[in-house]
């Protein structure tokens, strides 16, 4: 048999592809069982503990003047076995605790129409995870004593085969009937522009937001029919990568504006806040990241952000993270909008002296003070916005994601327990 040049390299480049081709698909298979490996040890890491760790905080700074009182649900990170209900006065005096099976994200009090009514979203391991947290939200009564529960609805093309449950980011309550909630949903995609190279039928962990009435749906927004959003993600828009859905938008925060009702939120993974129509469900802005509407100066620009939410003056109020890379310190910012000629009119920065915030983080306004939570950072500081002054600073072993400070708690029975 006599073998020529051509055919000799015919057969070096058939076991060339052939390797190539081996190698792919074994680097397919080891990516997808490390990543199988990484849920393994994160969910290792959820119930490591069998016991809830001690809430143990320092009360630096102590407000004796202040009056109200503090929401809080501390937890340990990586561990959402347990978590807690705190109440406490500003000057560190635990008035009420209740611990729960399951990390809480937030503890809420609403009024509406002459009701006190609370909530709070619960960590729920049977719930299937996307992203660290999933679960549902608790309504309670003004006792604390427990109203209903509210899950993810299926509708339309939203299902809850898997256990598919809501996100804890943010829950909006107009009655205990009436509500809007939201999730981060797996969903299989063909609406990715060509030039981010997708995976065919990439899966992406998109934003879908509800609002229920009487437990059906009247509204649902997807995050997933407008394009713009895989193209202008900052983080988590890996979109060949098809071992795990991308966390390509991340919401983490909603809010009514009162004058139009639609729809504020916030968008971790774009570095930007949206407005949302809350019957057609078009965008009506953007403000920050890559497409904002608005024009931004390097000073404005925020990253990571969390809670935004309108001030008693329609002022913009954000907790602006930072990046450790990009702006390794926190800010709280307020910024007066033109929405109409997408105008920024004012604006105002104030620096945390306090450790970043990789994640979480929250800001309450009240009067002229900050109520800032220090999420990761494990901080509540109450603030003069004006003036800087300090009046009171509360540091802790576990995470908040939110803190409120309330004027009043008729109703629930005060427990007792650490006293500053």
């Amino acid at each position: 048999m006599q073998f020529t040049l051509k055919g000799f390299l015919k057969i070096t480049l058939f076991f060339i592809v052939a390797i190539a081709a081996v190698a792919f698909v074994s680097y397919k298979v080891w990516k997808y069982y490390n990543y199988q490996e990484v849920l393994r040890k994160t969910a290792a890491k959820r119930v490591r503990n069998f016991e809830p760790k001690a809430f143990e905080y320092k009360i630096a700074i102590a407000d004796t003047s202040q009056k109200g009182y503090l929401l809080l649900a501390p937890y340990v990170r990586y561990n959402l076995k347990y978590g807690r209900l705190v109440i406490m006065d500003t000057r560190g005096n635990i008035l009420f605790e209740r611990e729960s099976k399951g990390a809480i994200n937030y503890f809420r009090q609403w009024k509406i129409n002459g009701r006190t009514l609370y909530s709070y979203g619960i960590d729920d391991s049977a719930a299937y995870h996307i992203t660290l947290s999933a679960g549902h939200i608790v309504i309670l009564d003004s006792a604390l004593n427990e109203i209903k529960q509210v899950h993810l609805l299926p509708h339309k093309d939203i299902t809850t085969n898997r256990g598919e449950d809501l996100g804890l980011h943010d829950f909006i309550m107009f009655s205990p009937d009436h509500y809007i909630t939201m999730t981060t949903y797996a969903k299989r995609v063909n609406n990715i522009p060509v030039f981010l190279t997708p995976a065919p039928n990439c899966k992406v962990a998109t934003t879908i937001i509800q609002e229920v009435k009487n437990n059906s749906v009247i509204w649902q927004w997807d995050g997933s029919k407008f394009p713009e959003f895989y193209v202008n993600s900052e983080v988590g828009n890996n979109f060949y990568d098809t071992t795990v859905p991308q966390d390509y938008m991340h919401i983490n925060s909603m809010f009514i504006d009162p004058r139009d009702s639609n729809l504020i939120i916030s968008l971790r993974q774009l570095n930007q806040v949206v407005k949302i129509h809350r019957r057609t469900g078009e965008i009506i802005w953007r403000l920050g990241g890559r497409n904002s509407d608005f024009t931004l100066t390097s000073d404005q620009v925020f990253l990571r952000q969390h809670n935004a939410v309108l001030t008693d003056d329609f002022t913009l109020l954000i907790f602006d993270n930072g990046e450790k890379a990009q702006r390794p310190y926190s800010r709280i910012l307020e910024f007066g909008l033109d929405e109409h000629n997408k105008k920024i009119t004012a604006f105002k920065s104030y620096r945390i002296q306090e450790p970043l915030t990789e994640s979480l983080g929250a800001v309450q306004k009240i009067g002229d003070d900050y109520l800032i939570c220090g999420g990761t950072a494990n901080y509540v500081l109450l603030v003069n916005s004006i003036t800087g002054e300090r009046k009171m600073r509360l540091v802790a072993n576990q995470s908040m994601y939110r803190a409120y400070l309330v004027d009043d708690i008729t109703g629930i029975r005060q427990t007792g327990g650490k006293q500053q």
